[in-house]
């Protein structure tokens, strides 16, 4: 018979979109995985390339690693400074493209032209 690490296959997500391997899902940690993933995703919005998707799951990871970094300095445990740094500056990067991405993805906000043309064109249609 098989060691049972050895016959786990990875699972997913509620989602499905999610692939966490050797994980069911339910730890603290890997519902924060999710929530961040899903949060990202929805904030560039529409549905991610495969590039777009690994990006949002790489940054949700480190964002994950910083958490846990900060709670150890908050226990007093030492940390290693660098570590950090590295880490949050990375994710900043990462975060930053991701932000690019959702605002190409969304429609540009309406002018003042816009608002007042669809303002008269409510006031004609009710007038008739």
């Amino acid at each position: 018979m098989l060691h049972t690490a050895a016959r786990r296959r990875p699972r997913r997500t509620r989602t499905g979109r999610v692939l966490m391997p050797r994980s069911d899902g339910r730890t603290i940690t890997s519902r924060r995985f999710r929530d961040l993933v899903e949060a990202y995703s929805a904030e560039i919005g529409g549905e991610l390339s495969e590039a777009d998707r690994s990006l949002v799951m790489q940054a949700a990871a480190i964002q994950i690693r910083c958490e846990e970094l900060q709670l150890e300095i908050v226990e007093g445990r030492d940390v290693d400074p660098d570590l950090l740094v590295r880490l949050s500056s990375e994710n900043r990067r990462l975060l930053a493209g991701l932000g690019a991405k959702a605002v190409q993805a969304k429609p540009p906000a309406p002018t003042i032209h816009d608002l007042m043309a669809e303002l008269h064109e409510e006031s004609e249609d009710a007038a008739k």
